[in-house]
């Protein structure tokens, strides 16, 4: 009832603003200049006979101009009369306006809300429509359905059909995608026992994995991506989170350099391509400074002042010193690595490799220092197996 209320006293008051103008007097210009008309004329006729009492003006003058300005004052007049009269009608035809529109928009108002409208519904306070929408809201959704709703629905059907390969495969994703790690990990086993091995499977293994150990690349989860890109060379995700596994194991630069091996490949996934980039903006700065040769505050300072070419070529300079002192002097750990990262980073793969292979060579006789050289390169994307050979 009060709703109604509202909404009729809303009509009577737009109606008023739209036809407010009808309703006016129009006439008030057009009036006022036909009785300015009227007064110009008295005027003159004062005037004219005040010039007649002076002896200013001939009689015979006089009576044709009182004749001519008693015309126009009989013309301003009937005007203005003219005039009063239409306004008056015009009046009278807009307030019959004014009240045919007032009766009928309501009343066409009703009827069209009687067809289309809902006039039976009951109403339904703001809070409890907020309440039931907030759950909508909150929820995730696939294609416009509830994916937790989706999820249910794969879960009472595998219950019941638990040798159904293709939905394990369906749902492991689903649970990836609602944070349930350990969830995730047994679908995607047995979608691997069922339906056999993909890069898609081993790769989402991984990740389950990786989300299991708390963001961090653990053995599991780096063998499972290694063993995706042995099915599939091109796997996206594998090859971001092998990047970061590097990285967290502080190789920067061999990370950065493969993200942005992602990044320029145009085959790769869209959402790892984002999460490849958004790795470079991270650890390029890290990257550029672990790899750079090691400077002493003088060469710092003579640095800053080159031009990039000059810098380049002194760096250049720096890590041909490195690689000759290394071959003076090859029981360096440390100092095998800074070379093979500087060549790798510096994208000059033919000497990287060169240097990998000096270096396994140098420590044939040590099993561990020759494990710790291989490994870092196999975190590089070198082939520590080819260069050995």
């Amino acid at each position: 009832m009060l709703f109604t209320l509202f909404a009729a006293l809303l009509t009577l008051l737009l109606l008023a603003l739209v036809f407010w103008p009808v309703a006016r007097a129009p006439e008030t210009a057009a009036a006022d200049g036909h009785d300015f008309d009227v007064a110009i004329y008295k005027d003159q006729l004062r005037e004219l006979e005040a010039d007649i009492a002076r002896g200013a003006i001939d009689p015979a003058e006089a009576d044709y101009a009182r004749a001519e300005i008693g015309r126009r004052l009989i013309t301003a007049g009937e005007a203005a009369e003219a005039e009063s009269r239409a306004a008056v009608k015009r009046r009278r035809s807009g307030i019959a306006m004014l009240v045919a529109a007032a009766v009928f928009v309501p009343f066409a108002a009703v009827i069209v809300y009687s067809l289309t409208g809902s006039p039976g519904m009951e109403a339904q306070p703001l809070a409890a429509r907020l309440e039931e929408r907030q759950p909508m809201a909150s929820s995730q959704t696939i294609q416009g359905m509830d994916i937790n709703e989706l999820v249910a629905r794969a879960e009472a059907h595998l219950n019941a059909n638990p040798e159904d390969g293709r939905g394990w495969d369906v749902l492991a994703p689903m649970y990836l995608r609602l944070g349930r790690a350990a969830d995730a990990r047994n679908a995607f086993e047995r979608a691997i026992a069922l339906q056999g091995e993909s890069a898609q499977r081993r790769s989402g293994l991984g990740q389950a994995y990786y989300m299991l150990a708390q963001g961090l690349v653990d053995a599991n989860a780096r063998a499972e991506f290694e063993r995706a890109l042995e099915l599939d060379g091109g796997d996206s995700r594998s090859r971001f989170f092998l990047a970061l596994s590097a990285a967290q194991a502080g190789d920067e630069g061999g990370a950065v350099a493969a993200w942005q091996a992602i990044v320029d490949d145009p085959g790769a996934a869209p959402e790892w391509k984002a999460a490849a980039a958004e790795g470079l903006r991270r650890f390029a700065a890290a990257a550029a400074e672990a790899s750079a040769p090691r400077l002493d505050e003088e060469t710092m300072r003579d640095a800053e002042q080159m031009s990039a070419g000059d810098r380049e070529e002194m760096i250049l300079g720096m890590i041909a010193r490195l690689d000759e002192r290394l071959r003076d002097n090859p029981d360096d750990v440390a100092g095998w690595q800074r070379l093979i990262r500087s060549y790798a980073v510096l994208g000059r793969a033919d000497e990287a490799t060169d240097a990998l292979g000096r270096a396994l060579d140098a420590f044939a006789e040590d099993a561990d220092k020759h494990a710790e050289i291989a490994a870092f390169a196999d975190a590089l994307g070198l082939s520590s197996g080819e260069a050995a050979q």
